[in-house]
């Protein structure tokens, strides 16, 4: 059995779609402040429960085994942003650390890469940036369907 949602929103938030083709921004080694041609964007989720971020990764040509890192933020004023966390449990002591997902690239083909996470905020930030390059930076688009009820 599935959940159902009644309402469900797409959102293009880094790069652009036309149709189906989807067309990327070149990323950099560290995460940038936004605007429209970098890998950082904030967006309203409203009154929405759950985020499933679509994010097509293409490395440099010649390059081999970079990786993406990916910071999720939440905030519900527009200006205090509070980034995801990890909870680590061990003999009834939690520890929390800063959460960041890092994807780890084979070859420069292009790959297509899900994550899904619960939302309880107003608006999120997604910053996405690069490690590993050698001489030719990748790029970047991240397409999200952001569903509740």
């Amino acid at each position: 059995m599935s959940l159902h949602y009644d309402t469900q929103t797409e959102l293009m938030l880094i790069g652009s779609k036309s149709g189906t083709t989807l067309t990327a921004v070149t990323l950099e080694s560290t995460y940038q402040s936004e605007s429209a041609t970098v890998a950082t964007k904030t967006f309203d989720t409203g009154l929405m429960s759950r985020i499933e971020f679509l994010i097509k990764y293409t490395m440099g040509a010649t390059e081999t085994t970079n990786s993406i890192e990916i910071k999720l933020e939440g905030t519900n004023d527009g200006t205090n942003f509070y980034q995801t966390m990890n909870d680590s449990t061990s003999g009834g002591t939690s520890t929390l650390s800063v959460r960041e997902f890092t994807y780890v690239g084979v070859n420069a083909a292009a790959v297509n890469v899900n994550i899904g996470i619960d939302i309880a905020y107003s608006k999120m930030r997604i910053a996405i940036k690069e490690t590993g390059v050698a001489n030719n930076k990748g790029t970047v688009s991240v397409d999200a369907l952001i569903s509740g009820r």
